[in-house]
């Protein structure tokens, strides 16, 4: 079993980049905080240290060949099953576990992420 991501959990890219999630789907809660349905992932951005998002921890240093312009880790496409839930669903969705893992888009370095700290540690799935 692995643990369901909420709000406020951790993703991390390749590069160095971790930023908490802020959002989560109110309608399954955990200690308050929602939980995370599959591709709420899509279009998440790690941020940099001059184009910071809510929740940075770390930035993403990805930048463009010459310097001048920061390009953090976005999430390209959509966990692979392997990190859903088979079993927990909201709304007919799956939710994410900690074992989700995906590609981030990067220009002129692509990477992956992955998860730190799923946000809680009370509810698990299969």
């Amino acid at each position: 079993m692995s643990f369901v991501l909420t709000e406020g959990a951790v993703l991390q890219c390749s590069h160095g980049g971790r930023t908490s999630l802020t959002t989560g789907n109110p309608t399954v809660t955990v200690k308050g905080h929602g939980v995370v349905t599959a591709g709420a992932e899509v279009g998440f951005q790690f941020g940099a240290a001059d184009r910071p998002v809510p929740g940075m921890i770390a930035p993403c240093p990805v930048r463009t060949p010459d310097g001048s312009s920061p390009l953090p880790c976005t999430i390209a496409a959509p966990t692979t099953p392997a990190g859903t839930a088979k079993k927990l669903m909201v709304g007919g969705t799956p939710v994410l576990l900690d074992t989700a893992s995906g590609v981030t888009v990067s220009s002129p370095a692509p990477g992956t992420w992955s998860v730190a700290d799923p946000g809680q540690t009370i509810l698990e799935a299969i």
